[in-house]
């Protein structure tokens, strides 16, 4: 400021020079105030950005608890249904034991 200062007892007689200082001046404020309402937006905008990030992380993590849930119990349901038809048809049981035993090892040979 104290430049503006020099300029306009030097440049006192130029009223053309003055008013250009004084607008330039002026722009500089109003940039100066321009970037700390863009900084100020920004970080407005960044913690609605963070907001909607962890939102959208608690949905995928509860979907993925129930889709664990939901296997688990479908886990449970299949071996008390193998171990029903294993009690009840023990020989069928051992049978498709052995033939998966037999393809398994064909297929690890090659």
């Amino acid at each position: 400021m104290a430049a503006t200062g020099k300029s306009t007892s030097t440049n006192g007689k130029n009223p053309a020079i003055d008013d250009i200082a004084e607008r330039t001046d002026r722009i500089k404020k109003e940039l100066a105030a321009l970037g700390e309402a863009l900084a100020g937006a920004g970080a407005v905008q960044a913690g609605v950005a963070r907001e909607a990030a962890e939102t959208r992380v608690d949905d995928v993590i509860r979907s993925g608890e129930k889709l664990v849930a939901d296997m688990s119990r479908q886990l449970s349901s299949a071996e008390q249904q193998v171990t029903t038809t294993v009690r009840d048809k023990p020989m069928q049981s051992l049978g498709v034991a052995v033939a998966a035993g037999f393809l398994a090892a064909i297929l690890l040979r090659r």
